[in-house]
């Protein structure tokens, strides 16, 4: 979850593995969003309007959750 724009992503090292001598690409691991503190150029926290909830509940139940989680909200709430 949370797609990492691909300016912010971390590159790649390359290592040599022992027991295969051919060169590995490795990635850091991103992290989960809800792991992640609020960026501070957002400010404070907005409540959501009714047209927002309802798409949230709309994408939550495409997905066959009973109720949206914090990424459904995130979806709902991007400015568009």
């Amino acid at each position: 979850m949370g797609a990492v724009a691909p300016s912010k992503t971390p590159k790649p090292k390359r290592i040599v593995r022992k027991d295969n001598p051919q060169d590995v690409t490795v990635f850091k691991k991103g992290g989960e969003v809800w792991d992640k503190p609020r960026p501070k150029d957002l400010g404070v926290p907005q409540k959501m309007d009714a047209a927002k909830k309802a798409k949230a509940k709309a994408i939550a139940k495409a997905a066959g959750r009973p109720y949206p989680n914090l990424v459904d909200n995130m979806r709902a709430a991007r400015k568009k």
